[in-house]
Parts: C-alpha cells; structure tokens; sequence
C-alpha cells in the first residue's frame, strides 16, 4: 500500500504538533437531539425523625480498579446536530484545515480498517479530570465523556494523496452514562460543516487508483444503527453492548508527531495524565504496519489484518463469531476456529468452496471469497466497504497459499 495515504489529511490535522493539552477548553456542545431531564428535587418538608443511629457498614471497601466510566457520572451528553457543535476543531476542510483543538488529540493506526481507499485521520478527546485504564488486549477503558472522531475523505489521486481532497463524512463515538453511541455527519458540498445524519447516507465517489485507474462507486455513510453492527460485544447477560474498535494498546504503540516531536502515542497520553497503568514499552503488545514485508513474518501480517478488519464480529464475544465459530481475533490460537478445514455456519451456495480456509488454495477458500468478492450478501465485512481492498484479499491469499496443502475431506 502507498505509505503516502498515511499523510493525505496532514492539512486536516496539522495542529497535532503542540495541540493536545488535555486541560485545555475542551468541547462545549450546542444544542443537541436531546436535552436529559434534569428531575425535581423534593421541595417538602425534611423528615423530622430520629436518623438511623446505627453504624455505618464498616465492610471492607472494594480494591479493585474502577472502571473509567463511573457510576454516577451526571448526564449524558446533548448531541449537536453539527460536528461544530462538539467544538472539537477549529477551521474545516473548505480553509486549509480541520485543526484539533488542545485537548484532542490526533492519532493513527499501525494498520488500519479499510474502508474504499478513504484516507482518515482520528482524534481521541478524554475530558479534564478523567483519566483511561490500560488495557492488554481490549479497547482502551475510556472514561464517561470520552469523544473519538473519524475522518473519511479521497484524494481525487490516490498517487497525489495531499491534493485536491473531498472530506465525506465524520464520526463520532460518545461514551455517554449508558455507554457508547455512535454519531454520524456528513459533509457539506462546501466543505465548511458536517450535519448529523442519524439514517445515514451517500455520496458520488470518483477518485484515480495507485495504477492510475479511474474509480466511481457510491460510497455508504452508516446510519447510527448500521454503527452498531461492527462496534458491538455480547456481555456477560447476552446483551449486545457498543465498544470502539480501534483503540486498542496494540495499534495505537507506535510513533506520531506532537509539538513537532516524535512520541510514542501511548506514552504521550500517559505523559498527558490521560493514560494509566501503561506497563514499560516493551511490555505493550504491538501490531505490526500489515502491508510492510520489514515489519512482521507473512503470518503475522495477515493474522493482523484479519484482526482489525473482521475480528469486531468474527471473536467469541461477537454474534458472528459466537454463530459462526470462527474467530478471526489476533489471540485465537485454535486453527479450526481461525477457519483451517472448518465448514463455514450459514455461508450458503456459491462463495468459493466448503471450508473457510483450505490450506494451501486460496481459491477454494470461502474467508478469501468473502473478502474478495463484491457481490451483495456474499461480501465481507457486510457493511464498510463497497468495493475491493485490492492488497487486502492479495495478502489473505498470499497467506493462506502458504500454507502446507492439506486434504479437509
């Protein structure tokens, strides 16, 4: 993959260097969709009787660490009908610039989800006072208040990726109370706002390839409720219960720039005061650029492509994977549950064979059909892509053709 996708929105985040003082004047939402009842106090008279003169349960207090969104954490945020409204930027696309305000700070990933050749830059807003858990494996524990946002735009040249860019849509991830919601706005022709858009959306996609190809596709914005079917978890009740995706030790270990040095992203935020129980650097687990031949082994490469791209739904706490058994997760160490000689669930008729990986041929292998077929219902992942991750399907047949060949039947 062209390393210089990674720079296309350089002008939409150039205030990275030196704007990410969490202590800063942070986001001061207009009005929103829904304003929370604030109650009524009871105004009567107080109770006249004689307290309770029993002592207080002198039990011991519980040790063990809290969850970064407290209980009582007041009321849930008003979401504003515009992405000005958070005020977690300053400018906009259509004058040089989507810049973050101090306090939101930009970041990237080791490897990124594909979504149609979109270019995205991210920032992660932790409120004033508050503070995330580290987590080994799991998304970051992320604190009430919490604002993740991401940026989806084309170059109208995948070759020249810092020109002529069109900003599509942004998103935002609320850690409200209740939990997370998902919120998305999509861009004005302008460029000067983005509005929320709760059913989703579309919009007319032309842009030339990294072969010099001309490409046009309607590209999909998700409706708030589409938003749920990647960024879900079954709990302990059997509940589906939203969590980020990408927010995980793993992808975010790696260098960016702030105040015009080069930080390791997870440091940085510990640095901040935003990060707790970061252990020592080469503790943290660490996932490698999965289109860089240099940065892992050809398993590790794909192993890590299939976790980012497919493992939010194929692992053991997701409905695909609880249905399907197969867990595409970077910890799955069972082979059968990675797909080796397993017949699929529910894949139906005509999607490239009876197992989902048959080692040694790719092109019998129903999980590289998946990913790269284009065909309604047959495509992997569901939703998020409309067109083929040309280098993504190449490095799951690359890989799964390394395979020792084996007979299934």
């Amino acid at each position: 993959m062209n390393p210089r996708l990674s720079v296309v929105l350089l002008a939409l985040s150039l205030a990275a260097c030196g704007s990410s003082d969490p202590e800063g004047p942070g986001p001061t939402p207009d009005a929103g969709t829904s304003v929370p009842d604030a109650g009524t106090e009871d105004a009567g008279v107080p109770d006249a009787g004689t307290p309770d003169a029993g002592a207080p349960d002198a039990g011991p207090v519980d040790s063990g660490t809290p969850d970064a969104g407290e209980p009582d954490a007041g009321p849930p945020l008003v979401i504003p009908k515009t992405l000005s409204g958070y005020g977690l930027f300053t400018g906009s696309p259509a004058d040089g610039g989507l810049v973050p305000v101090e306090g939101n700070v930009p970041y990237t990933l080791s490897t990124p989800l594909f979504s149609d050749y979109s270019v995205k830059s991210r920032t992660l807003y932790i409120p004033p006072g508050k503070t995330a858990h580290y987590q080994p494996m799991a998304a970051l524990d992320l604190p009430v208040g919490t604002l993740i946002t991401k940026t989806f735009a084309f170059p109208a040249d995948l070759r020249k990726p810092d020109q002529d860019v069109r900003v599509i849509e942004t998103r935002v991830l609320v850690r409200q109370p209740s939990g997370w919601e998902a919120w998305p706005y999509v861009w004005n022709e302008a460029q000067t706002e983005a509005t929320q858009v709760p059913g989703g959306g579309s919009a007319e996609v032309t842009f030339i390839d990294l072969e010099g190809e001309t490409r046009s596709f309607t590209y999909a914005v998700p409706s708030k409720n589409q938003c749920q079917q990647c960024h879900h978890l079954v709990d302990d009740k059997g509940a589906q219960v939203m969590h980020p995706i990408g927010v995980k030790a793993r992808y975010l270990h790696r260098t960016n720039t702030y105040g015009g040095v080069e930080r390791d992203q997870l440091e940085y935020l510990a640095s901040l005061g935003k990060l707790d129980g970061l252990p020592a650097a080469a503790e943290v687990p660490k996932a490698p650029d999965a289109f860089d031949p240099q940065a892992a082994d050809l398993t590790t490469r794909a192993r890590t492509y299939l976790d980012i791209n497919c493992a939010h739904c194929h692992n053991p706490k997701g409905t695909a994977g609880i249905t399907s058994q197969l867990f595409l997760d970077i910890d799955n160490a069972s082979l059968f549950n990675l797909g080796e000689c397993k017949r699929p669930g529910s894949a139906g008729s005509g999607v490239g064979g009876e197992f989902d990986i048959l080692p040694g041929n790719h092109a019998e292998s129903i999980l590289w059909y998946r990913l790269h077929t284009v065909e309604d219902g047959k495509m992997m992942p569901q939703i998020g892509r409309t067109i083929r991750h040309e280098e993504g399907s190449q490095l799951i047949a690359d890989w799964i053709d390394s395979m020792p060949a084996k007979s299934c039947k």
